[in-house]
């Protein structure tokens, strides 16, 4: 069997996206009796690896040059078979460097911005197939598209979503992390429209939040207002708990950050309306709208007041859109992106 090592960091600014879907992998690995280690940076990306039963070496903070030499002292340590990275601001230096320490090095892309001289470039995103790749050498293999989505996998086999034909409920999530507190500006929008004056608001409280007070003082003013965690044990009464696929199943309408979350909404067969927070959301989140998956509401910093209400008052008067989305969305994943990989790589 194989010792594999994934680096990939979560935590505020950068969010969860890379750690979760690297933990879909990771199980398939520990399940087939290979080892696993992740390398990794954030204290809040740390946490969640950890809570999964995963071995996580910590990395310093120290300039990418200086990383590169730390990842190839672990590889030698623990006899590394196989580097799975996934995190941005790499370089083709940064592979070419590591790869003759592995019998594989595999990269986890989202843009193709660099050459990747690597042995695996997996982009499991509907909009890999627009971004131009081609092989770095005769020797390399891409997984490209949905059908190397890496979902957690909570998410597989979902039953097919009832559309009701009036929403009671509305999940808004940013992620792990609020570091634009936009739930509670999308909130004072949303809870002063008396259009939505009967919808309940039921919001995803991701462990790196900082305005979690905030939040707590607002639902005590409105009794329609609901926190929930993803998290067994918090140290709130107030946040309820709740895995992620029951709260996006059980809610009927979505507001979401751009990025992994949007396939999750899509395996529930949950209309979305998305916002981006980061210039990697932007093509993704374009064009899921562009296909008719999800509704683009824009840039987070530029969100308009009128575009946020009348943009969920059209889904909440669309039946027939909303199912046609919940459809579509149920076909795009099929939860088994991390098996493919597996299979590919060993």
């Amino acid at each position: 069997m194989s010792n594999m090592a994934i680096r990939a960091d979560g935590g505020a600014g950068i969010g969860m996206g890379h750690v979760m879907r690297c933990l879909s992998l990771a199980r398939i690995f520990k399940e087939r009796g290979h080892e696993v280690y992740f390398f990794s940076k954030l204290s809040a990306g740390i946490d969640v690896i950890e809570s999964q039963g995963f071995l996580v070496v910590r990395l310093d903070h120290s300039a990418l040059e200086n990383e590169v030499s730390a990842i190839i002292e672990l590889l030698k340590e623990h006899k590394i078979d196989i580097l799975i990275v996934d995190r941005y601001n790499v370089s083709g230096n940064y592979f070419i460097s590591l790869r003759q320490y592995v019998d594989k090095l595999v990269y986890i892309d989202d843009e193709n911005k660099i050459d990747m001289p690597v042995d695996v470039v997996i982009n499991g995103n509907l909009t890999a197939e627009y971004l131009g790749y081609s092989m770095y050498d005769d020797t390399q293999i891409l997984l490209l598209g949905p059908n190397y989505n890496l979902i957690r996998d909570e998410f597989k086999d979902m039953p097919a979503r009832i559309i009701k034909k009036n929403i009671e409920s509305v999940m808004i999530t940013t992620g792990g992390s609020d570091s634009f507190n936009l739930i509670k500006k999308l909130l004072e929008v949303l809870l002063k429209a008396d259009r939505f004056s009967n919808l309940q608001f039921n919001i995803l409280v991701g462990n790196g939040f900082t305005n979690v007070a905030e939040l707590i003082e607002l639902s005590k003013i409105h009794t329609r207002l609901r926190l929930f965690s993803n998290q067994s044990v918090n140290i709130y009464t107030e946040i309820r708990y709740s895995s992620v696929v029951d709260l996006m199943f059980t809610s009927d309408v979505a507001i979401s950050a751009g990025g992994s979350t949007l396939y999750e909404l899509a395996a529930c067969g949950t209309p979305a309306m998305a916002f981006i927070l980061a210039e990697n959301q932007r093509f993704l989140v374009e064009k899921m709208s562009e296909l008719g998956y999800v509704v683009n509401l824009g840039w987070h910093n530029e969100l308009d007041e009128k575009v946020v209400v009348d943009g969920l008052q059209l889904l909440m008067n669309d039946y027939k859109r909303r199912m046609e989305m919940s459809r579509k969305g149920q076909r795009l994943v099929d939860t088994r992106g991390a098996e493919r990989i597996a299979r590919v790589l060993t």
